[in-house]
């Protein structure tokens, strides 16, 4: 439990290092079996989704040395690996759906486990997507533990569902860079495409191929090898979301370390806060400075950035009249059922708002109630709670801040920076 008191955003920090490319260059560096030096990867800082995909790496004998600006990332001669191994993947959803494939191309049968919220959550669809495209799948209703096993070689044609998301085709993409022959993977019903986009920008960085045939289909030509000394980790926009809104809701930040020019779907968050009125300042690319002006009413469609959905819905609380964020469909099993987890949050700040199909109309009035506002366990959910600080009359304490840690290990360290 904690409590925030009503404050004001001020100050300086360095991105902590991004989730999605963390563990997407860790599982290419696993596959690869290169050893490799990640620069801004810094153990102390990373959430525990990334080191629950190191913990996997190093289960399979791979080493890393902590450096000031890095971690130097060690390949094993021989990878340690036994059939039906069990691999715990914590709470991540990413290293879930991705390693459910991957872990293929290193032996013919293992076990994926989890820890705390991912034990409740349904993965019927990541179980079906399994089955077809060959692999044999024991579950009890649907949860974890997955006993996964391939009884067949891996398809050149794969035809995938993308309406739940873009994890499940980032790791066909990265399992298929293993295969001798041409895959081509056809989607339907594409979301998230950013977060293909940055499967793919990851891939390159490690001098592999993926072609676009069309909108909606790849091919990853077979026979490829994979190879790469050094590889710079990308600042984390999802995590600095929470920070450009608590600015621009109260105060100025500056920002360095997080790039314009990344594929990270977060970014449109810089969007969002124009049409919110927030002032914003951009140094090379890599240098930002968002400060609190005006706070209009905004509309953005979040099918394809779902995470912002906790913090835009706090931003709204700040704007003076109705936004529209759409996109709710995507919020469903999640580490918590995030359309409720949001709506119960704006019913404590006493907030007006209305859910219409896929669309979340919040009439916010520049300010916000304290109160208690449960998380769900939900790390995006308390950091939302704690940035509406900001605009609150009272304190908001929030249940569990520990969950925080899933994906911000120094979120409160940076936050004493700021007060």
């Amino acid at each position: 439990m904690k409590k925030i008191s009503p404050y004001k955003y001020h100050g300086s920090i360095s991105s902590c290092g991004s989730k999605s490319h963390a563990q997407r260059i860790l599982i290419l560096a696993l596959i690869s079996r290169s050893s490799l030096f990640i620069k801004n990867f810094i153990i102390e800082e990373i959430g525990t989704d990334v080191q629950h995909v190191l913990k996997v790496c190093e289960q399979l004998g791979f080493t890393y040395k902590q450096e000031p600006d890095g971690i130097q990332f060690i390949a094993p001669n021989s990878l340690l690996i036994h059939p039906e191994s069990n691999f715990n993947i914590g709470e991540s959803g990413f290293a879930l759906r991705t390693l459910s494939t991957v872990l293929s191309a290193l032996t013919d049968s293992y076990v994926l486990e989890g820890e705390k919220t991912i034990l409740n959550r349904d993965h019927k669809g990541l179980i079906e997507s399994l089955k077809n495209i060959g692999f044999e799948v024991n579950a009890d209703n649907n949860k974890l533990p997955l006993k996964i096993s391939k009884s067949e070689s891996f398809p050149s044609i794969i035809e995938i569902d993308g309406s739940e998301g873009s994890q499940f085709i980032s790791g066909i993409m990265m399992r298929s860079l293993t295969s001798q022959i041409d895959t081509e993977i056809r989607i339907k019903n594409m979301t998230s495409r950013p977060y293909i986009d940055l499967t793919i920008k990851t891939i390159e960085q490690f001098n592999g191929k993926v072609n676009r045939a069309n909108d909606s289909t790849y091919v990853i030509p077979g026979g490829q090898f994979l190879k790469i000394e050094n590889v710079i980790l990308e600042g984390d926009w999802s995590n600095m979301a929470f920070h450009m809104v608590g600015a621009a809701l109260n105060g100025e930040i500056v920002i360095s370390g997080v790039s314009t020019l990344s594929t990270q779907a977060d970014k449109i968050i810089l969007d969002v806060l124009k049409k919110f009125g927030a002032e914003i300042e951009i140094e090379k690319s890599t240098k930002i400075k968002v400060s609190s002006a005006l706070k209009n009413p905004f509309q953005m469609d979040l099918t394809n950035a779902p995470d912002l959905f906790p913090v835009l819905a706090v931003l709204a609380c700040g704007a003076n009249g109705v936004s529209i964020i759409q996109g709710t469909h995507r919020l469903v099993n999640k580490e918590s059922n995030r359309l409720q987890s949001i709506c119960n949050m704006l019913d404590v700040f006493k907030v007006n708002y209305q859910s219409i199909a896929h669309e979340l109309h919040i009439n916010g009035r520049g300010r916000v109630n304290g109160g208690n506002v449960k998380t769900y366990d939900d790390h995006r959910i308390a950091m939302a709670a704690i940035c509406a600080g900001t605009i609150a009359d009272n304190a908001i304490i929030i249940d569990n801040e520990e969950c925080i840690n899933k994906s911000y290990k120094n979120y409160f360290k940076q936050m004493d920076v700021i007060f």
